[in-house]
């Protein structure tokens, strides 16, 4: 499974995630499972994009979820798994600015 990293800071900000592609009824999706510091706030969830605003040559209608990991579809939560673990792994930096795609 092929992963690509975000990662975003700036002061009392830190946007950190990962994210893979999959096929699903002939459509490309993008999940991505991040982590969130807002100030003293922390929070975790999963976004799922598809359509031409959001994949590279796509011609299908875009499309945008975002989920608490609570709330995840059934059919992503396995997809979600190894994305966290995989986040996990990240040597993430510890830069005071970061704006990484």
């Amino acid at each position: 499974m092929e992963y690509k990293k975000y990662h975003r800071r700036y002061p009392n900000w830190d946007y950190k995630a990962v994210s893979t592609k999959i096929k699903e009824d002939r459509k490309t999706k993008e999940i991505i499972y991040y982590t969130l510091r807002d100030n003293d706030k922390k929070s975790e969830g999963v976004e799922v994009y598809s359509g031409s605003s959001y994949i590279v040559g796509s011609f299908d209608r875009s499309y945008s979820r975002r989920y608490s990991l609570s709330k995840v579809p059934i059919k992503y939560r396995w997809i979600v798994d190894l994305l966290k673990k995989k986040h996990k792994t990240i040597k993430w930096s510890k830069k005071e600015y970061v704006n990484y795609n």
